[in-house]
């Protein structure tokens, strides 16, 4: 399956400009709590830390909410929430936080509702508890402007961008290839994302490999530390460029089960054939002592189970 994508909106510039204010924020770490908000002139959101002071989790979803919806005390900042925007309603049930948004929220413009909707969900998210974010609107399943069901949103639903501009907010459907429990075969997941065009989605589908799988019976193929150097495409084919923690790693996984558990997920959801690895530049090597680099690697269906 090649890449499969849907532009939401085209030509529209500098979109959800993502943790754009770390550099005044003193707790700057990635597992600090923050709220979001829009810069000024409502073309991207910027971040502020703030402290969860409730212990129930629906307790702290409606603070949070009522802090959201008001003016932060920064100057280079606002509200997402358009005055008559409100959230009539919020139910968490089994992690899955529901909010019930009010039909006014159907009116939004494409670039407000995408503000409000990634501010949201990625405030909301790190609240204990919650583990998804689903926006109801006239208590009807939100949806793109095409009836798309935009469905249940987490942290991994946004990329993190702190580009200066971005033409494109888009939408893919990625296949990934983790290990069976075995760690000898491979086995697909399916996840749907939201990426900018400005971000490489062959250096994306790394990252959530990194991240590993959301299902359980699968394993992780790639350690958390992995550097890439560098990720190009020329003529059908990924380069890409490790650094040398990604031959010295100790793997719980067969070596074929790593490599093309890597290919086919580029090769599935990017415009690529074949994927070409090297080690800090040199193709020269041979990963685990078994799989020499020299040529490219093109899809394996005969690791996949099922296929």
């Amino acid at each position: 399956m090649k890449r499969q994508k849907m532009v939401y909106m085209a030509g529209f510039a500098l979109i959800l400009l993502l943790a754009g204010c770390r550099e005044k924020e003193s707790a700057s770490s990635d597992k600090a709590t923050h709220l979001y908000y829009q810069n000024t002139n409502g073309t991207g959101l910027k971040r502020t830390a703030y402290a969860i002071g409730e212990e129930n989790p629906e307790e702290a979803v409606e603070q949070m909410l009522d802090r959201l919806a008001h003016n932060p005390d920064s100057m280079k900042m606002k509200s997402v929430f358009p005055k008559s925007i409100k959230v009539e309603g919020t139910v968490l049930d089994k992690g899955v936080l529901r909010l019930y948004m009010n039909e006014e929220y159907s009116r939004l413009e494409e670039v407000q509702e995408v503000l409000l909707r990634a501010a949201l969900v990625q405030s909301l998210i790190q609240i204990g508890g919650v583990d998804a974010v689903e926006i109801y609107v006239d208590n009807q399943p939100l949806t793109t402007k095409s009836g798309k069901a935009v469905g249940l949103m987490n942290r991994e639903s946004f990329v993190n961008n702190t580009g200066a501009a971005f033409k494109s907010f888009q939408q893919a459907t990625l296949t990934l290839f983790f290990a069976s429990k075995s760690g000898d075969r491979l086995v697909p997941e399916k996840k749907d994302v939201h990426y900018f065009s400005s971000v490489s989605l062959e250096k994306f589908v790394l990252e959530q490999l990194v991240k590993g799988p959301s299902s359980d019976g699968m394993r992780g193929i790639l350690p958390t530390d992995v550097k890439v150097l560098g990720i190009s495409v020329k003529d059908g084919i990924c380069y890409v460029n490790f650094g040398k923690t990604f031959l010295t790693h100790t793997y719980n996984v067969a070596p074929e089960t790593v490599i093309y558990g890597i290919v086919n997920s580029i090769v599935s959801s990017c415009d690529v054939s074949r994927v070409q690895f090297a080690v800090e530049g040199n193709s020269a090597v041979k990963f685990m002592e078994k799989i020499s680099f020299e040529e490219p690697f093109e899809r394996n269906i005969e690791l996949v189970e099922n296929e």
